[in-house]
């Protein structure tokens, strides 16, 4: 029957006495053989749709795939969040024109550095069950802090228990210290 090898066996023609040609498939005479092959090749098959209808289907929209998850964007600030935050930046842009304009004034910080400063340098002792005084809510001393009062708290400890301080430039700049102090300015007063 088989021949043994891999390959598929060579298929033969032959004319009979009637003159119609029948065909002889050496090898593939089981049955079994023949229904294992159609198999294989069903499942070849089977498997290239799927992949091809599997790349279909990666090529919907973001909005599609939101619909189909039930999932509704939503922006990330609010409207009164946005005039918060114009009127913020105005507010600096404004003191900062002051400040460059008056001989020997300390520009007013950004309020967005800042609240990274004050995370990275005061939070540890100036937050809610911190050692230090609460300086971020309304009314507190923060609200009444400039750059040219934090710069010697910091760099001379002045005024501020040890540790910490002081700080030497090269740990926080003047610039950082004045961001700290605008984003304690905004803190405190709202």
């Amino acid at each position: 029957m088989g021949n043994g090898s891999c390959y598929a066996p060579a298929t033969l023609t032959a004319v009979v006495d009637d003159g119609t040609a029948q065909r002889a498939t050496e090898g593939f005479g089981d049955p079994d053989r023949m229904m294992t092959v159609r198999r294989r090749l069903s499942l070849l098959v089977t498997i290239v749709t799927v992949a091809l209808v599997a790349a279909a289907c990666g090529r919907a929209t973001e909005n599609e795939i939101n619909q189909a998850l039930g999932i509704t964007p939503t922006a990330t600030m609010s409207a009164e969040q946005i005039a918060s935050a114009t009127e913020a930046a105005s507010a600096t842009a404004a003191a900062r024109s002051l400040a460059s304009s008056s001989p020997g004034a300390v520009a007013l910080g950004d309020v967005t550095l800042g609240a990274r400063q004050f995370q990275t340098w005061c939070s540890g002792c100036h937050s809610p069950g911190g050692a230090g005084a609460d300086i971020l809510s309304a009314g507190s001393p923060g609200s009444s802090v400039t750059a040219e009062s934090l710069l010697p708290l910091v760099r001379d400890a002045v005024g501020h228990p040890k540790p910490p301080g002081p700080y030497l430039p090269t740990e926080i700049t003047d610039s950082q210290i004045a961001d700290i102090a605008a984003y304690l300015n905004d803190q405190a007063t709202e």
